[in-house]
């Protein structure tokens, strides 16, 4: 086994330098809402891919001596042939276009969970310069650039006691990849294998390339996650106005440059509309107004507003045929309607406030995952449920 390297140990008199670009959690094949596009396709799925290849176009312009992509690639297990084709395309040009290696690790949504089934990552390795660490702990290395890349794959991190992670001081340049949450309390997505930074030996690395979390940060001074290409985190909304893209890195020092991406689609978090006795022609004017306030308009946009203190009679009457007209306009407009007491002397289970049925569901359905099924979708099936509920009691 190489001697560990200690920081003192490396000359930076006689490295050569060089520059790093880092992404993470492209989730290839994401799909979200029912609208499609010219081509057929899911428009958020689409998005996902222009971002990418986004990304792609701008790493090739720095010309960077590795591309490091810290898991997640792919959304499912199981990508459709479409978007296999289209990820291969894109990193085949990648590989070639930079004339330098790319190295991928497998993230947990891509990662199955039968050793048996497979992994498409696999798919990966006939392009030239493209490496892939899909199970275990594996190490490679580019004696040409006095580098040595170690990767902790999703798989990789649940067994990480079995690991000695030490980096090779026959290279100037040591990087260590992980997918994994490290150090982080933000959960941006599910799945993930927790990790506490000191576990992964943090002193031995140049940088440690970090990827599951889909918010670009710092973890210390030689770590940093990338973020995601797109609005893909289970939440969207707590995100909207975090840019998306890639961070460039130079070695040695660890001088890190985020780029952002120009692509993603924008989310828009308007503030919420108090409506409570108002009559259903104000709460429309006031919908109306809000949705006009949206600098450089709403259509296309994925959008949230929530309306609070609405009476079940106040909703029947709004115009529902200009909301319909107006979700048409957005990518998505997700109207959050909030319901006032329907009694002077009792309180509705959907009224707003701390520790109500309506509102525990609405925070459990963003922590709970369904294969194929949003964190939107299953708060409005949960609270569909409510509202009949919430109809017998005000029957009685």
């Amino acid at each position: 086994m190489p001697t560990p390297l200690s920081a003192t140990s490396k000359s930076p008199t006689h490295v050569s330098p060089i520059r790093v670009c880092h992404m993470a959690d492209v989730h290839l094949g994401y799909r979200r809402y029912n609208k499609v596009s010219k081509s057929g396709i899911n428009q958020r799925e689409l998005d996902v891919n222009v971002a990418f290849q986004e990304a792609i176009t701008r790493i090739i312009s720095l010309k960077p001596d590795i591309t490091i992509i810290a898991g997640d690639l792919f959304h499912a297990v199981r990508p459709s042939n479409s978007n296999v084709t289209f990820c291969f395309r894109q990193l085949r040009r990648l590989a070639r276009d930079t004339g330098a290696p790319v190295v991928i690790v497998a993230g947990n949504h891509e990662t199955p969970k039968r050793a048996d089934t497979g992994s498409v990552l696999q798919l990966f390795r006939e392009i030239e310069n493209v490496y892939v660490a899909e199970s275990g702990y594996e190490v490679f290395s580019f004696k040409d650039k006095s580098l040595a890349v170690a990767c902790l794959p999703h798989t990789a991190l649940l067994e990480l006691d079995t690991v000695s992670l030490r980096a090779d001081d026959r290279f100037a340049h040591n990087i260590l990849v992980v997918h994994g949450q490290v150090n982080e309390r933000w959960v941006s997505d599910f799945g993930g294998a927790e990790v506490e930074l000191k576990a992964l030996a943090p002193h031995e690395w140049d940088y440690i390339a970090l990827g599951h979390v889909h918010i670009h940060r710092p973890v210390a001074l030689n770590a940093a996650y990338s973020g995601a290409l797109e609005h893909t985190a289970n939440n969207i909304w707590s995100e909207g106005s975090v840019g998306k893209g890639f961070l460039e890195v130079q070695l040695p020092g660890g001088k890190r440059t985020f780029h952002p991406l120009t692509s993603p689609r924008e989310i828009v978090v308007l503030d919420p509309l108090e409506v409570e006795g108002l009559e259903p022609h104000d709460v429309m004017g006031l919908i109306r107004d809000r949705l006009d306030s949206i600098a450089g308009g709403m259509d296309a946009k994925i959008i949230r507003l929530e309306v609070r203190g609405l009476t079940r009679e106040t909703y029947r009457h709004l115009d529902h045929k200009e909301l319909r007209a107006l979700r048409s306009r957005a990518l998505n407009l997700t109207l959050d309607m909030t319901f006032a007491s329907p009694t002077s002397h009792g309180r509705s289970i959907g009224q707003a406030g701390k520790g109500l049925l309506k509102d525990q569901l609405r925070e459990f359905s963003k922590t709970f995952e369904v294969p194929g099924a949003s964190q939107e979708e299953i708060g409005s099936l949960l609270e569909s449920y409510v509202a009949r509920v919430e109809a017998k009691y005000e029957a009685s």
